[in-house]
């Protein structure tokens, strides 16, 4: 009877472990400057509604976030319904640690269609409840624009004149890492283009850059 009894209060245990730190319990845990403001009933609405619109909006301009989420995943699209063409784009993706631990990537990037920029990744310990930033996980915030492009570029095409869009994409298609995306801003670019995309994959302890 008391091992049955044990058996039952270490599953309920891990149980309310696991509860508490569901990918929603660590979105609602950010603090408001990384959501745009979002307060905690806001994002109570938005994780139920899956969209959400900003107050304060008028005819002029109105703002909305809409809300998709997978297994630990969620992405937020900040947009105007008002015809103005900027965008944000929030991810935040857990990762499980070989201690059995959790690592948290929080993602924005944002602009117009075709010129936007990768502008914060911070990585996170999640414990207890509480993220902790550590900076020492591998993954960069930025990567410099000749890591994507071709060696024999022209002396009349310098690096700095080559414009990319960038971001971070949490989600790619390959499920155990993260990958850092270019798109270029004038097709006269594409040429020189050597890849387009390079992935940083989680081993269990930091993320290592993934050599095409």
């Amino acid at each position: 009877m008391r091992r049955v009894t044990l058996i039952i209060l270490i599953t309920f245990s891990l149980t309310n472990l696991s509860f508490g730190q569901t990918i929603q319990e660590i979105f609602k845990a950010l603090p408001l400057n990384y959501t745009g403001e979002l307060t905690t009933e806001a994002k109570d609405s938005l994780i139920e509604q899956e969209t959400y619109t900003i107050p304060g909006g008028d005819s002029d301009e109105t703002e909305k976030v809409d809300y998709s989420a997978g297994k630990d995943y969620i992405r937020l699209d900040y947009y105007y319904t008002t015809g103005q063409s900027g965008f944000i784009v929030i991810e935040l993706r857990r990762f499980q640690k070989a201690d059995g631990s959790f690592v948290v990537v929080y993602s924005k990037y944002g602009g117009a269609e075709r010129a936007y920029d990768q502008d914060s990744l911070l990585t996170f310990d999640y414990e207890n409840g509480t993220l902790k930033q550590n900076e020492n996980l591998g993954l960069p915030e930025n990567l410099k624009t000749r890591a994507f492009l071709k060696d024999n570029l022209p002396d009349s095409l310098k690096e700095e004149k080559i414009t990319l869009s960038t971001s971070y994409n949490l989600k790619p298609k390959e499920t155990n890492g993260v990958e850092y995306e270019v798109d270029p801003q004038s097709d006269q670019f594409i040429k020189w283009i050597k890849t387009e995309r390079i992935l940083f994959t989680w081993n269990g302890k930091r993320f290592e850059k993934r050599e095409e």
